[in-house]
């Protein structure tokens, strides 16, 4: 266990798994992870000891599988190897670690998913400033930027990484970060320094400085890019090859969703976890795994560049006018393999011949591709897409190299074509003419000793041998070497076998040798090129949002939005894009108009009942504009889009009770970053504001949320307020900018149809009690509670006689009574209150008072 014990010391906080022959194996704490997490026997041995040692292990041709379960368990696993041969080793074979997996440097198809990105992130800090870097490794994705700590979650939440790097020390920034959600790896404090980050980076793209990447200005960026390189470098072993550059992104491009935001408009993810009624869902009809992820990417980052946002809807609009196009480039694009995790492979040294005949494969599409663009779209669009590289040159090179159906291990040879080398030929026929001539050789004894039943074989201890049965050893003769003796048989060799033995495998050792350096030749001169590539691939996945924006639109009867600079927002006939679709045939969804500007209708307030649809109109509104803003038509029948710089939301309730945090606290978190962050441009979805407290206290909050917003001229954001606090119709006739809404209903006796349509003016009923008929409540209470309803409406509220056990007290009705009658002075102050003097603080003040006499 002493070479074990000394490599573990080298990697304390990693499950390290221990090559010992055909399997691997894990010890001591990493075993019963193991046993935990793979679900594999936990066992034990003494070695010696007093107290037996944990020991769990698997099978090395399972460790795919394994790696993948680990990942998904967020641990870091060391793979250790056997480094020389066990038959040439002096003692203990030699072993050393020469990967280390992490959940942000998984290379393995198993464990990524096709149109998700797989980030590390790593983060720099000073004070309040924050440098941060992702990468992906499986894509060569590297991009970096400069923010601000407040800003620092709601980026990480758009990112969603696997993996973060931060300071060790800084343990008040891994308590922001942190939230159980990431693996966060401590790197230690030296790595940051500046002067060290830089010299990582440029000795990585072989640069004098950093000018060429734009991040002379930008040091917390370039400590934070540093910081992945070095990780990835030192303690990953990763080459990295197939990572080229690193960008700054354009922050004042694009705009920062917060994590409350990503979560209630359900972009990615159903706030119950639970199904695929999401955004990206609704839109993600892309025939390419790095256009899914392409499409991913802009979701996480909407545009609030006029100029660059109509760039796109002008590209869409292309497809969309010519929908033939759609279908014939969908056709094209579906036999394009993954690029940017293909050269990722290559980069690592995990590639094998298929790998390179898959980026044969894509680049043959390109003429298909540019003959039928140019076919079909504008001049213009032709320029963007010739921009990209030509690589005919590579693409027959690499025909002309490899077969085109190669083996799936390199290490077994036979997918480099003949003729390419010379010397491989030679090795190739040898080993290829060997089976020929055993098979005459193997003839030629049976028939020179009369043994029919001669056989040559071969076997790894002794090569190449004779086998002949004990019935026919008296016609062995002399020149035929014993090698072993068994039951039935003896073996024994010959010098003419030897001799061709040494040739054969000498052959064959050979020519796998020599096709492995063909292949990492063509593999490097493929990676020397990596750029090309990498502008190819993207360049084909922006081909594919596009198209998949211009064919969803056509397809679901979407209208191109007017991106302008204005602060008003009109959209009329909206529809939510996901609802939709999860409609029945024979229901259609009922669409509704939105008028909403931040000098003049700056406020609505949006009443009606419960199950009405007040939500989802809040939702609907947030996603067409997130949509008009990605660069993608919207489900209306016209839309006008004043630019927004956020979108804010406080939709629905989630108690957060693992941190402490209770339904209310959640509510009031949320509106806090919203009244701190907001500007003119934002556009603020709020719904049900105070429902988390008492009804006074409730009622005060959303009353003054809704002041606030309206007497502060440096917000004035653009704000969809939905209520069940009828009482807050009144602040329409006290604050110019503010307008009723409601959701139209329709009773018929006792039934009551909920009309899903935003009509103007404010609501007077909540209809909860048609809501619980609805939802299956018992009749009985249902009766009752319309009893208790018609009697508050009356004053007061007596105790059902029938609910009350016959085996209870009798009481005295009055004190049964759930709403004490009230004196006569408190009725003749109530009437005595000019409601249209009052202002809305002096009312609070008053229900304190009458609320207080209560009591």
């Amino acid at each position: 266990m002493r070479q074990y014990l000394e490599i573990k010391r080298k990697y304390p906080d990693v499950v390290l798994l221990y090559r010992m022959g055909d399997f691997y194996e894990t010890f001591d704490e990493d075993a019963k992870t193991a046993a935990k997490v793979l679900g594999i026997t936990l066992t034990s041995r003494s070695n010696g000891k007093a107290a037996a040692t944990p020991l769990a292990g698997f099978p090395y041709h399972a460790l795919e599988s394994y790696l993948y379960k680990f990942m998904q368990a967020g641990y870091r696993v060391a793979i250790c190897e056997q480094v020389e041969d066990p038959k040439l080793a002096k003692g203990i074979v030699k072993r050393e670690v020469v990967e280390v997996v992490t959940p942000g440097t998984a290379l393995s198809e198993q464990f990524l998913k096709a149109k998700e990105a797989n980030f590390l992130v790593g983060i720099a800090r000073e004070e309040n400033a924050i440098g941060l870097a992702v990468i992906d490794v499986s894509t060569g994705s590297f991009e970096c930027l400069e923010t601000e700590l407040p800003l620092l979650k709601s980026i990480l939440a758009g990112l969603n990484p696997r993996e973060i790097l931060l300071p060790q020390n800084d343990d008040d920034l891994r308590a922001k970060v942190g939230n159980g959600r990431w693996l966060m790896t401590p790197m230690e404090d030296w790595i940051y320094h500046p002067d060290f980050a830089e010299a990582t980076l440029t000795k990585k793209f072989s640069t004098k400085n950093l000018k060429g990447f734009g991040l002379t200005t930008s040091p917390l960026a370039v400590q934070a890019a540093g910081v992945i390189l070095y990780y990835l470098q030192t303690y990953q072993g990763r080459k990295l090859e197939h990572v080229t550059r690193i960008r700054v992104l354009p922050m004042q491009d694009w705009m920062v969703l917060d994590q409350d935001t990503v979560r209630n408009l359900e972009l990615f993810r159903t706030i119950s976890g639970e199904g695929d009624q999401t955004l990206v869902t609704a839109l993600d009809e892309t025939v390419t795994a790095a256009g899914g992820r392409l499409l991913r990417d802009w979701l996480h980052k909407p545009l609030i560049n006029e100029s660059l946002i109509n760039q796109r809807l002008a590209q869409v609009e292309l497809f969309f006018n010519d929908h033939h196009v759609c279908d014939d480039l969908r056709s094209v694009l579906r036999q394009a393999d993954d690029i940017e995790r293909l050269l990722a492979k290559l980069g690592s040294g995990r590639a094998s011949g298929r790998d390179l005949v898959a980026l044969r494969r894509t680049l043959n599409l390109l003429p298909e591709l540019r003959t039928l663009l140019n076919q079909h779209l504008t001049t213009e669009f032709q320029r963007h897409f010739d921009r990209l590289p030509e690589m005919s040159v590579m693409e027959t090179r690499i025909g002309e190299m490899i077969v085109d159906e190669p083996p799936v291990s390199v290490k077994e040879g036979g997918f480099i074509r003949d003729g390419v080398d010379a010397e491989l030929d030679e090795s190739r026929g040898l080993a290829r003419n060997a089976k020929d001539w055993l098979v005459k050789y193997q003839k030629e004894e049976r028939e020179r000793l009369g043994i029919p039943s001669l056989k040559v074989s071969y076997n790894k201890v002794f090569g190449y041998y004779i086998d002949i049965t004990h019935t026919h050893k008296e016609r062995v003769p002399d020149s035929y070497m014993r090698k072993q003796t068994l039951v039935n048989s003896e073996r024994f060799i010959t010098p003419e076998l030897k001799e061709y033995e040494e040739k054969v495998l000498g052959a064959e050792e050979r020519y796998t040798a020599r096709e492995y350096e063909i292949f990492d030749a063509l593999r490097r001169d493929v990676l020397n090129e990596a750029a090309d590539f990498q502008a190819i691939a993207a360049g084909l996945a922006e081909l594919d949002v596009l198209n998949t924006f211009a064919d969803v639109a056509y397809e679901r009867d979407y209208v191109r939005p007017e991106i302008n600079q204005s602060t008003t927002i009109e959209i009329n006939a909206g529809r939510h894009p996901v609802i939709e679709r999860l409609l029945p045939v024979e229901d259609s969804f009922i669409p509704n108009d939105l008028k909403i500007s931040a000098d003049q209708d700056q406020i609505l307030i949006i009443t009606g009942p419960n199950m009405a649809g007040k939500s989802t109109y809040l939702r609907q509104i947030g996603l067409i504009v997130l949509m008009a803003q990605v660069g993608c038509f919207v489900p209306a029948r016209s839309a006008k889009i004043g630019l927004v710089d956020r979108i804010f939301t406080r939709v629905g309730a989630a108690d957060n009770l693992a941190r402490g945090e209770s339904t209310f606290l959640v509510e009031m978190n949320e509106t806090a970053n919203i009244l701190n962050n907001a500007t003119q441009r934002s556009l603020i979805l709020l719904d049900e504001i105070g429902r988390g407290t008492s009804t006074y206290d409730g009622l005060a909050i959303a009353w003054a949320i809704v002041e606030h917003l309206h007497a502060h001229s440096k917000i004035a954001a653009r704000t969809l307020f939905a209520t069940h606090y009828h009482e807050l119709v009144a602040l329409e006739k006290l604050l110019e900018r503010v307008k009723n809404y409601n959701v139209a209903v329709k009773e018929y006796g006792d039934k009551v149809i909920f009309l899903r349509k935003i009509i103007p003016g404010g609501a007077d009923k909540s209809y909860g009690i048609h809501v619980a008929q609805m939802a299956g409540v018992p009749l009985t209470v249902i009766q009752r509670a319309n009893e208790i309803l018609q009697s508050l409406d009356g004053g007061t509220v007596a105790v059902s006689s029938d609910t009350v056990s016959e085996s209870q007290p009798s009481f005295d009705q009055n004190q049964m009574s759930l709403f004490a009658r009230q004196e006569n002075r408190l009725r003749d102050k109530l009437k005595g209150i000019d409601l249209n003097h009052l202002t809305p603080m002096q009312a609070l003040t008053l229900l304190d008072e009458l609320q207080q006499e209560v009591k």
